[in-house]
């Protein structure tokens, strides 16, 4: 896959799937933690880190779409190194890992403060609900990170140093 490819993919696939995720895990959260708080305290621990996910995430999609990603396509476009308001790629790209980084905590918290998704016995629907849709969400946040950290970011600092 050329890093364009790439870079739609991760678009089309995985920020296409948190940008229909994300307001309803918003919204199963604030249910679930409201109506069973009381009976499990963690749960608001699990609402403030899906709301501060949210709040990450969805800034950092829009640096991704209309910075990172339009540079990235631009180097592979190029025949020579092109000038960018940014300097190097690999700045945008500290900025982009140290962001999933902080995606990762929120994640850490999500598995712990639910026992690794994990329903009790008394969970209604809309609980167990939740709690799949976290565990999916953990799964492909995963891959996503992958998929940025580990291919398209190197590469793409790799065919600026050649340029």
């Amino acid at each position: 896959m050329s890093l364009t490819e790439l870079a739609d993919h991760i678009e089309t696939t995985h920020h296409a799937y948190l940008r229909e995720e994300l307001p309803r895990l918003d919204f199963m959260t604030e249910k679930v933690a409201r109506v069973h708080g009381d009976k499990e305290p963690r749960l608001l621990k699990t609402r403030e880190a899906v709301v501060a996910l949210k709040a990450e995430l969805e800034p950092h999609m829009m640096k991704e779409e209309k910075i990172l990603f339009p540079m990235v396509r631009q180097l592979e476009a190029a025949t020579e190194r092109p000038e960018s308001h940014c300097g190097s790629v690999g700045n945008p790209i500290r900025q982009m890992e140290h962001e999933h980084d902080q995606a990762g905590n929120a994640l850490a918290i999500l598995n712990d403060s639910t026992d690794g998704y994990t329903p009790p016995e008394w969970a209604c629907n809309t609980y167990r609900a939740m709690l799949d849709s976290l565990a999916q969400l953990e799964r492909d946040m995963h891959q996503h990170i992958h998929k940025e950290n580990n291919v398209l970011f190197p590469k793409a600092i790799q065919l600026e140093q050649r340029a």
